[in-house]
Formats: structure tokens, sequence, C-alpha cells
């Protein structure tokens, strides 16, 4: 018997892998040919042990890297699936827009199994760089046998220092693996828009 799963986790800020670029002088689409082939360093959305199927996330990022507009994107992150206890994934994507079913950047609709909730580009709110989307992997289930580990860049080759955080549904068998500690209510509070 498969019983569902949801786990909340975050992560503010990710940790650049370069540090803070726009101090160091560093143009960040310069660095696009930066590797990231082994995923250590992601963002983890969820991380199970026993057997199941990945049903899908949302995701939450507020952009709060320090480089100008326009001189990054947090959506250029790879997602990085490792099934069955992978040392390299099987599964790695082309961005993190890619992933949410976007294309070309965020858009701000929402549809049945992806879409956009909280829009990064809302002319109401011209200075807010928060997005939340979601996907569903309801016509294209992860299957696991042992393990499975999801996880995302945060900006390519994780270059970012951005605050993420994320909503994880999977069923499983029991026992599953115990989740990671809550933050303190103060840590879970989202960041005021600017």
């Amino acid at each position: 018997v498969l019983r569902f799963h949801a786990q909340w986790r975050r992560e503010n800020p990710t940790q650049g892998t370069k540090g803070d670029l726009t101090a160091q002088g560093i143009n960040y689409w310069s660095l696009m040919d930066e590797p990231n082939v082994d995923g250590k360093e992601n963002y983890v959305i969820l991380e199970a042990v026993g057997r199941g199927h990945y049903v899908g996330c949302n995701l939450s990022v507020d952009n709060i890297d320090p480089t100008p507009d326009g001189l990054t994107w947090w959506g250029e992150g790879d997602d990085m699936i490792f099934i069955d206890g992978e040392e390299l994934p099987s599964m790695v994507g082309t961005g993190s827009e890619d992933y949410l079913c976007h294309a070309w950047g965020m858009h701000p609709q929402g549809y049945l199994f992806a879409g956009t909730s909280v829009y990064e580009h809302d002319a109401d709110r011209p200075t807010r760089r928060k997005q939340t989307s979601y996907r569903f992997h309801i016509l294209d289930p992860v299957m696991f046998t042992r393990s499975l580990k999801v996880t995302i860049e945060h900006g390519h080759a994780n270059l970012q220092n951005n605050d993420y955080s994320s909503t994880a549904y999977w069923y499983q068998t029991e026992p599953h693996a115990p989740f990671p500690p809550l933050p303190d209510a103060v840590a879970r509070r989202p960041r005021p828009d600017r």
C-alpha cells in the first residue's frame, strides 16, 4: 500500500557556489558554460527512501540575489532527479522554467498540471521578484523502488543566493525516512515584498 506524503522545505538563502558575483565584478551570463554534473549543491525538493512515485511540487523563489536585474535570472537552474541511489541523475532538465512547463521565461498562466500562482513580473507590484509555480507528474509519474532525490539548481550551476521553498508530494510505502526538522515560525515567514 502506498501512502500520500507532503513535505515543505526552505533554504534561505541558498549559497551561490562562487559567492556574490556582483561584489566580485563577475557577469552571471558569462558563466553559462560553468558545469554542474553531480548536483551536490542543488536545492533539494525531496529526498525519499522506500518504494513509490513522485507526484510533483510547488516551488517558490524570492530572487534576492544581489546581482542587478537584467544581469541574472533564477530560472536557468536545471532540475536533476536521482532514482534508486544513482550517483549521477538519470533525469536532467534544461532550466527551471522548462521543468515547470514554461519556456522562454515564466508566464502568469495556471493549468491543470503546471503553472504559476504568483508571477514575478506582476504589473501591480513592479519591485516584487517572487515566483511560485507548480508541476504535477500525474501523467508522467517518476517511479522509484529504493529511493528518490529531486533537486534543482539555484540559478545556473548554483551560482545564485536566493530564498527557495517548496512542497513536494509523493506516494510511497511505509516506513518513510524522517523529515528534516522545520525551521522555527519566524524562519518560515515569507520575506516582505520590496
